[in-house]
Formats: C-alpha cells, structure tokens, sequence
C-alpha cells in the first residue's frame, strides 16, 4: 500500500475528492448554504450540489464505463439492478454538521462490484485527512488502507484493543453506547471513553488505529456506509449488522441500511453476544 500515492488511478481519484472538498470549502467559509428540505425531509445545500457534480463529470471521465449512482442522483432499481459495477457517492456526509459549521462532514467515494464495495476514499475538507480502502481487484491497486495529510502518507491498521476502550458515538444521531454493553465491556476493559462525531469520521477512526467501535441504530443510506466500508475492512476491521454479516449494496429496492456496528476484530464477537442475548431478554418480556 506504501506505493498507492504513485498509482495514476489513486492520484486521478484522489484529485476528483480533493476538488469536491474545495467546492465544499468555499461555500463553507464564503457563501449562503441556500439550504432546502428533499422529499425525505432530510436536508440538502448548495454544497451538496456543487460537490455532487464534480464528483459524477470526475468519475465519468476516469471510469466512463461505470454508471454513478449518488445521494442527489439516485437510479430506479430496474435500471442499476443490472450493474455489475457501480460508484456510490455521497458528496457530502454530514450535512447537518455541515449546517451546524462544527467541521464534522466528510466526501464519500466508493466503487462497488457484485454488491461488494472493494474501493473507498473518504476526504475530511476541514481537517485535510484522507482515507483509502482496497478489498478487491481494482487497477492492480495493493489491498490495505491507508491514510494521507498534506504533509505525511501512512498505511494504517484496526488496532488491537488497549486497556481503555474509545466509542465513537454519533453527533446527530441516536444514543451513545447502551448501558448493557458498557457493562459487558467493562468486564475486559478498565475504562470506556466515548466520542462524540458526524459523519464517516466515526468508522476512519476506527480504521486508523485509535478507536475501537461504534454502533449506528439509526437510518443510513449505502452511501453513507459503502466507502467506509471498504476502508475499514481494507485496515482488517468490520463493519456488519448484528448478525454478522456485511452489507451487500445495489441488491435492494431499497438503498436504506439496518443496523450496524463497526470494530476491531476482537470485538466484534463481543458485540454480537450482547446483541443476542439483548434479542433473548427481549423476547421474555
């Protein structure tokens, strides 16, 4: 993965995700949002927009072959049932993070093949961090993940579990760990810190190395989840619902996730107990 930085597809697609963040960037610090609801009555601004269309005349140039499929752009299911290649894009993670202006929204570019994401890029526009996952066979790209700044590049790694646990819990969304896990946790853990964040920024934190887990019990949408995905299976973590298994993507009329955790390796197991026998106590009532 060391050599990614030099591959032409790496530096074609990081160029596309770099100048959504700058589209983003401008908007963010210069400009009105124009904020508007759509018919989910979720909301979508300006840069939403701008960052959308640079991504999809980006991805068409590099790859005119594979169809786009994006959270402003979404295709009936008839038509991209039929595609066996896919990107999905989420042009801006976090957009109620990005109205709040607190910095925590992110750029999601994934490439999907037979429901399986085997590539992802995720760029933080504030912080100027960006992330990189290979699962498949993709452009003689190296499996791994990876991480770059504007001053360093880095492969990174899940990393074994240490003394203290770090949750990264959502910003917007849904509560922080429950008190039955944390008290399972506990058995192996002296200490738990929960972190706060929007965005993809939860699971590429997980995937570098300096948090543990996080659990979504939440609506999200394949966009949100397929390149981080990638990431984090790339740095050898997981994401999966609660029953072990990984989201497939582009297999369903709908684009809606169930639940899901993301973790390291050595939790997952543990994640999956708590669940079952929250499933069991819940069935008894």
């Amino acid at each position: 993965m060391k050599d990614v930085n030099c591959h032409p597809f790496f530096i074609e697609l990081q160029q596309i995700i770099h100048n959504a963040a700058d589209a983003i960037m401008e908007i963010y610090q210069h400009h009105d949002l124009h904020i508007q609801q759509k018919s989910d009555d979720s909301p979508v601004t300006a840069a939403d927009l701008a960052a959308h269309h640079i991504i999809v005349d980006g991805l068409k140039k590099l790859t005119p072959h594979i169809p786009v499929l994006s959270e402003e752009a979404v295709f009936p299911f008839e038509e991209r049932v039929k595609w066996p290649f896919l990107w999905v894009v989420d042009p801006l993670d976090g957009t109620k993070e990005f109205i709040k202006r607190n910095g925590e929204f992110s750029v999601n570019i994934a490439l999907v093949e037979n429901h399986v994401p085997i590539l992802g890029m995720v760029y933080l526009p504030v912080t100027k961090e960006g992330f990189f996952g290979v699962t498949g066979d993709i452009e003689d790209l190296p499996k791994g993940a990876l991480k770059w700044t504007e001053t360093d590049f880095k492969v990174i790694k899940a990393r074994a579990p240490e003394a203290t646990l770090i949750a990264m819990t959502s910003r917007s969304h849904g509560p922080s760990l429950p008190d039955t896990l944390k008290a399972q946790l506990s058995n192996d853990f002296s200490h738990i810190q929960e972190i706060p964040k929007g965005s993809s920024i939860k699971a590429c934190r997980i995937a570098e190395g300096v948090a543990d887990v996080h659990l979504r019990r939440g609506p999200t949408s394949e966009w949100d989840t397929a390149a981080t995905q990638a990431i984090v299976e790339g740095a050898g973590g997981v994401l999966m619902d609660f029953n072990g298994v990984p989201f497939a993507y582009n297999k369903r009329e709908t684009l809606l996730n169930g639940h899901f955790f993301v973790a390291t390796p050595a939790l997952a197991p543990v994640i999956l107990d708590w669940y079952k026998s929250e499933q069991k106590h819940s069935s008894k009532k």
